[in-house]
């Protein structure tokens, strides 16, 4: 049974191996059914680890970094092929790196997750934006990082929205719509209802990223519970995904 949706958009350039992992094919039982890879949602650690080596098993990857996400706009530069364990796990929403056959990982179950690859260092960034990280502008962080420790120039990036709540789903306050649009542009909004999806896009083309260079997945999370978990639509418990990015290992 296929355990990710592979971002077709990354790994056609042939040097990542990126995508979001499916609910299906696991152990957990409801509300967590099926394959959540997530420790800190109250799952049973035994299922949550047996997941992790289903997961681990049929996609291959390892040396896996993660970070305990607290919707900051914190991000990690992480340099070193030693994986994170749940007892030495930093704090942060954004991981980046230059280091070939690490993986980089982040948590979601509507958030936007946000791949970030530079082909010409080349380097890559995974990104945890849920409202208050996009507000805070937690991708152009992860850039700025990246430009810092790499050299890395938006122009030469191309940029993935996974799986995540979209605007037909994604309901606010008018107060909140409102501060988004003061700062985003009008586009984020309709309605009561939110894009995170454009909201960073158009911070990210701010900063000079190419608007082609920059693809969506046409999968809501709060539609698609089906295939993804979602926090609000099963009234906030549940799993989580695992979206993910690798640099292939040199030739």
């Amino acid at each position: 049974m296929k355990v990710y949706h592979p971002i077709q958009e990354l790994e056609a350039t042939g040097l990542v191996i990126a995508g979001t992992s499916l609910r299906h094919g696991g152990s957990s039982l409801t509300p967590y059914t099926s394959l959540n890879l997530a420790e800190h949602v109250g799952d049973d650690p035994n299922a949550v680890a047996a997941n992790r080596e289903i997961f681990f098993q049929q996609t291959g990857l390892a040396d896996l970094h993660y970070c305990r996400q607290i919707h900051s706009a914190e991000v990690i530069d992480v340099h070193e092929k030693v994986p994170v364990t749940p007892d030495v796990t930093p704090e942060a929403d954004a991981l980046v790196s230059a280091q070939y056959g690490v993986t980089l990982g982040i948590f979601t179950a509507d958030c936007v997750p946000v791949f970030i690859l530079d082909v010409a260092t080349p380097a890559i960034g995974i990104v945890h934006a849920g409202w208050r990280g996009t507000f805070a502008r937690i991708a152009v962080n992860a850039f700025t990082r990246m430009e810092t420790r790499f050299g890395t120039l938006a122009a030469n990036c191309h940029v993935h929205l996974g799986p995540s709540i979209q605007k037909c789903c994604y309901t606010v306050s008018a107060e909140l719509l409102t501060q988004f649009a003061e700062r985003f542009g009008s586009t984020v909004g309709n309605g009561t209802n939110l894009s995170l999806q454009a909201a960073n896009i158009n911070q990210l083309i701010e900063i000079g990223l190419p608007s082609p260079s920059i693809s969506v997945s046409p999968f809501c999370t709060a539609c698609r519970t089906d295939l993804f978990y979602s926090h609000r639509a099963e009234n906030g418990q549940t799993g989580r995904m695992l979206s993910f990015i690798r640099l292939n290992l040199e030739n």
